[in-house]
């Protein structure tokens, strides 16, 4: 192969790859659903030390009583995304909880509540990286 086919091929493999990396990202509700899953799988094997670095991790946003109720009903992923839903749209966890018990879908609330799903996705990643 001469210089110039592998100055060619190197040109068009610079542009080619950020396109396909970003073809293979996920949406941030997909995003969000495997965050959910990830942590509920981690989290559920120890819920007593899952509800301290809950509690540790919002304690300013939300009462003790609070997250102990979340975690009696939902698994672990869906207790901080109401956590975060809840602290985003400065609406009362009971308010979150009673839309995901009707069916309504994450990306359904976010938009019925006025956040950024991509903000809320954001503060769910941070709560696991924080919690790890």
């Amino acid at each position: 192969m001469n210089r110039q086919n592998f100055l060619a091929m190197a040109v068009v493999f610079a542009f080619l790859l950020p396109i396909v990396s970003f073809a293979a990202r996920l949406s941030e509700p997909e995003e969000l659903d495997k965050l959910i899953k990830k942590i509920s799988e981690r989290q559920a094997k120890n819920l007593k030390t899952f509800e301290k670095k809950t509690k540790a991790y919002f304690f300013e946003a939300q009462k003790p009583e609070t997250v102990e109720m979340l975690i009696k009903e939902f698994p672990p992923g869906d207790t901080v995304t109401i956590i975060v839903f809840s602290n985003l749209s400065k609406k009362p966890a009971k308010d979150i909880v009673a839309m995901k018990k009707s069916g309504m879908g994450w990306p359904d609330m976010a938009g019925k509540l006025k956040i950024n799903l991509k903000a809320a996705v954001k503060e769910v990643k941070d709560f696991r990286l924080g919690i790890g």
